[in-house]
This record gives C-alpha cells, sequence and structure tokens, in this order.
C-alpha cells in the first residue's frame, strides 16, 4: 500500500509544531504532478495567481520544508537559480543539466552507483546521500553551436 504524500508530510510537520496549510498543501500538490524541475518563482507564478494568500516567502519556506523531510530534492541551474523534484516514492537519479537551454536529462547507471559503493568502502567513507549532476549542452544546443 502507497504512503499518502500529504498525510506523511503533515507528520513531519506536527513532528516540528507546525500544521499542513492550504498554501503548503498547494505546493506539495503541485510538485507531485509537474513533469519537470520548478523554480520557486514558477511554483509562486502557478499559484500565486490563483491565491492572493500565497506569497514567496510562503513558497520559499515551504520548499525548505519540503527539502529538509527528504521529499524534495534541489538542482542548481548554471544561472543561479534552483529547480524542485518531487521524490516521495521516487528511485534515485542523476542529472545532466543543459548550460543553455536548461533542459535536465535524468538518469541512472548502476555502474556508477557501484563504483561510489566501492570508493566509499575503500576509503572507509559512510555516505549519508550524493548528488550527481553533469552540467554541458544537450544536443539541440550543441548543434546549434556548431551551426553558428
Amino acid at each position: 500500500m502507497k504512503s499518502n504524500p500529504q498525510k506523511v508530510f503533515q507528520q513531519y510537520l506536527e513532528s516540528k509544531g507546525l500544521k499542513l496549510t492550504r498554501q503548503r498543501t498547494q505546493i506539495l500538490e503541485l510538485l507531485l504532478e509537474a513533469q519537470t524541475h520548478v523554480t520557486p518563482e514558477q511554483i509562486y507564478r502557478a499559484l500565486g495567481a490563483k491565491d492572493a494568500s500565497l506569497g514567496r516567502a510562503t513558497v520559499f519556506r515551504t520548499l525548505h520544508l519540503l527539502e529538509e523531510a527528504g521529499f524534495v530534492s534541489k538542482i542548481h541551474f548554471p544561472d543561479g537559480t534552483s529547480g524542485y523534484e518531487h521524490k516521495f516514492s521516487r528511485p534515485h537519479h542523476d542529472h545532466m543539466i543543459c548550460v543553455d537551454c536548461r533542459d535536465v536529462i535524468e538518469f541512472s547507471n548502476a555502474t556508477i552507483e557501484r563504483l561510489q559503493e566501492r570508493l566509499s568502502r575503500e576509503f572507509e567513507f559512510t555516505p549519508l546521500w550524493h548528488r550527481h549532476e553533469i552540467f554541458g549542452r544537450c544536443k539541440k544546443c550543441s548543434l546549434q553551436k556548431t551551426a553558428l
């Protein structure tokens, strides 16, 4: 049986003495439905247009809580902005991020994972988590650069 993300987030918030508000629920639902890595500004524009009580600070605070709770992960774009994706019941994966168009390619690679595990054992290091991001140009942007 799958866990209900709202219920799990509500339990996390209650453990911090906080409540699951309508705004927090809206942000969580948007992230669960998103097909891309969304920025705080995109969340604010999508939800703030429908709900005047939702402020940018609420978006940032909620994203921080969701990240702290392990529900979302943050990726960093080359321009300094961040994108978020939900991790709820999703397998681990890594990212290739285009420095021109900001497309994100998600990938999993067992060889990379085994190498990280082997290196951790070799150096007697206990990893808690990792994030693998490769920055470069996607095929479309690479072709555009060579056409110039």
